[in-house]
């Protein structure tokens, strides 16, 4: 009995985790801040002070299956495809032969707006790779680069 209730309650926080995240979805504007993973493990103790971000990504116009972003490590504004699964929201955007995928994992902070509770800071994953197994099924993409992945925060534009 006890297995059964603890399964129930974790597939209703899961929901709940997943709506949080989708709420990207309705933000309109997103600006990503994203650091390296060896910068952060090599250099922390050597360093008195947060270093500044690797890579940054203001991503406009989101909505349920496309976006533009505008990068720090790219001229110009790309269009992007977006994906929601159950577990992330994820942002694809081909270069070349190559993709950046930015995914948004979970929500680390909410806010109450209109008498509902919104999330205002999603937890990212940022992955530049070659797997356009992306586009077909996000997740199991970065499950499966996730020893190489940046990690970072992602904030709607616009909080109010």
């Amino acid at each position: 009995m006890k297995r059964l209730a603890f399964a129930l309650l974790s597939l209703a926080c899961a929901g709940a985790a997943a709506q949080d995240v989708r709420d990207a979805l309705d933000a309109g504007d997103l600006i990503c801040e994203i650091r390296h993973p060896y910068r952060r493990e090599v250099f922390a103790a050597l360093e008195p002070q947060r270093p500044a971000a690797d890579l940054m990504l203001v991503y406009e116009g989101v909505d349920r299956d496309s976006s533009r972003v505008v990068s720090t490590q790219r001229p110009g504004r790309h269009p992007i495809e977006v994906r929601a699964t159950a577990n992330a929201v994820h942002f694809i955007e081909p270069v070349g032969s190559s993709l950046r995928h930015t995914a948004l994992t979970r929500c680390l902070q909410t806010k109450w707006k209109g008498g509902y509770e919104v999330c205002t800071r999603f937890a990212a994953r940022h992955a530049w790779h070659f797997d356009t197994g992306a586009y077909a099924d996000p997740d199991a993409t970065l499950a499966r680069l996730a020893g190489s992945v940046s990690r970072g925060v992602c904030e709607p534009w616009k909080v109010d």
